[in-house]
Formats: C-alpha cells, sequence, structure tokens
C-alpha cells in the first residue's frame, strides 16, 4: 500500500464518472468501496452520524481467474436529499477511500452487501450488515414487486420441474443454501398457501394421469 501512504487525501479529486467518462450530477444515493489497511482507526465513528448501511468484510471474493480479491467494505449512503460528487468525496477522502459512485438502484446496492442476487458469489451474512443514521435496511434487503413476481414464477417452474409432491420438500429446499435469495422469504411471507395449492394440485395431476 506504499502509493495510498503517499496520496494527500486533503486534495479534492475531479468529479469524473470512470465508466461514462462523464461528470457524476446530485444524487441521493452514493456509494463507497473502503480497504481496512487504509482506513483510518476511527472510520465508523466518522460515518456513524450518516444514513450508511455498511457490508461484511469482503475477504472471500475472488476475481474472474480465480485470484483472491483484496479484503474490502461496501458502503452504501442513502440521504433523503441530494449530495454532491464534491460532498461525497469529502467523505470518502475522510475513510481515504476511492473516489464515491453515485447509484441508482438503492435496493440493488444494499441487497449487493452480501451478493443475495449474486449466487455465483460468496454469499455473506445478512445479519452482518452494520447501518447508521437511522438506514432502513428492512426495506431495502426486500424484493421488489416485480423480483417478487419473477422470482414466485421461478418457484413454481421448479416445483412443476422437480415434481415437487409435498410443501415439506420445497420448504426445505428453500431454507437450503442452494435455494436462490429471497425464496424462503417469499414462500412464508404471503404465498404459502398459494404454493401450497399449486403443490397440491401438482400431486393430483400426477395421480389422474395414474389412473388413466
Amino acid at each position: 500500500m506504499e502509493n495510498e501512504n503517499r496520496t494527500d487525501w486533503t486534495l479534492p479529486r475531479k468529479n469524473l464518472n470512470p465508466k461514462t467518462k462523464q461528470p457524476y450530477k446530485r444524487g441521493r444515493n452514493w456509494w463507497i468501496v473502503v480497504y481496512p489497511e487504509s482506513l483510518p482507526e476511527n472510520w465508523k465513528e466518522i460515518i456513524s452520524t450518516e444514513p450508511v448501511a455498511i457490508s461484511p468484510l469482503h475477504d472471500k471474493d475472488v476475481n474472474a481467474d480465480g485470484t483472491k480479491k483484496k479484503p474490502h467494505y461496501h458502503i452504501v449512503f442513502n440521504y433523503k436529499g441530494n449530495k454532491s460528487f464534491e460532498q461525497m468525496d469529502e467523505m470518502a477522502r475522510a475513510l481515504r477511500a476511492p473516489i464515491p459512485e453515485r447509484i441508482s438502484g438503492l435496493t440493488g446496492a444494499v441487497r449487493y452487501l452480501t451478493h443475495m442476487d449474486n449466487p455465483e458469489k460468496y454469499q455473506y451474512d445478512n445479519t452482518e450488515i452494520q447501518v447508521f443514521g437511522g438506514f432502513d435496511l428492512e426495506s431495502c434487503l426486500a424484493l421488489s414487486t416485480g423480483d417478487k413476481r419473477q422470482a414466485l414464477k421461478e418457484m413454481l417452474g421448479f416445483i412443476s420441474d422437480n415434481n415437487i409432491m409435498h410443501l415439506k420438500d420445497f420448504a426445505d429446499y428453500c431454507m437450503s443454501d442452494r435455494a436462490p435469495a429471497g425464496w424462503f422469504e417469499l414462500l412464508t411471507e404471503r404465498n404459502t398457501l398459494f404454493i401450497k395449492e399449486y403443490i397440491k394440485s401438482n400431486w393430483q395431476k400426477e395421480n389422474q394421469v395414474y389412473k388413466e
């Protein structure tokens, strides 16, 4: 980390999105990646009054070539009013972090803190997400209406494709590590009766075929 030790964190950085090469506009939601070896000791105290969600330490991430990524944290900021890049860069420099990024999808960003929607990545524990400043974590972790509809379709497809005949078998699968993120919540929140009837109908259809 020799280069980072030479960085002058008092110097403001240029407002430039590295992907679009355009300046970031003001926004309510921002994202900063921080590295343990660079963070000041009181880093959580620095952001404790900000509306933030902090990921568990990502120390099991790997690159496409299989090499291990540097351990890091993701921090999501969700303000009631718009913040400028300059304001967020001041925050990032206080944390000795790379430049901040503006994000449009708050829910997706928060769910990424533990890779909830990325089963190909290591799954971190949601209970290890830390929040400060009144950040509403529960609502952010919930699936959107469209996501719920799509997930429910996939659940019904799984039941049909795997010839599930008992709710217990499907519930056991939803509780397992093999199930996609959000399936257990969807099953237990509002859809248990519907899914139960779907499984029952699947069983009745199979038995009707055997009788014929």
